[in-house]
């Protein structure tokens, strides 16, 4: 591995679905340099990819979190929001977490308007509102 960050390395990674050698790669140069905003962007994105993927595991397997699959994805996209605050898909997964597994609609609404407050957009927006919006 060469000094540099190596960018299609990287893009390679995630699209192998190697998420875990992903996350690794890009928090070797984060170490070095913690600061930089594009590698604390890709950290992000490859932990919230991670999260993510787990989530989507279990939705296509019709299957319900565990409850260290929902810690798991819980820190992970806590840890893309640390790194990357501006980056609204983490707030929306969030948000589905605790609205769908955690039954925490207060925390839901919190990360929901946080994800809209960022500019972010999902075909589901309405049902995960009405999921968190009390009957009345």
């Amino acid at each position: 591995m060469g000094k540099e960050f190596d960018r299609l390395h990287y893009a390679e990674l995630l699209k192998a679905q190697r998420l875990d050698d992903a996350i690794a790669y890009v928090d070797r140069f984060l170490k070095r340099d913690p600061e930089n905003p594009t590698l604390k962007r890709r950290a992000a994105l490859a932990r919230g990819g991670k999260g993510e993927d787990i989530l989507m595991t279990c939705d296509r397997a019709g299957t319900r979190p565990s409850p260290e699959e929902i810690d798991t994805m819980c820190n992970l996209f806590k840890e893309a929001i640390a790194l990357d605050p501006y980056l609204a898909d983490p707030y929306w997964d969030l948000a589905v977490i605790h609205a769908r597994f955690l039954d925490q609609p207060d925390q839901a609404a919190g990360y929901l308007a946080d994800a809209k407050r960022l500019g972010y957009k999902h075909a589901m927006m309405k049902q995960l509102e009405a999921m968190i919006r009390p009957a009345g």
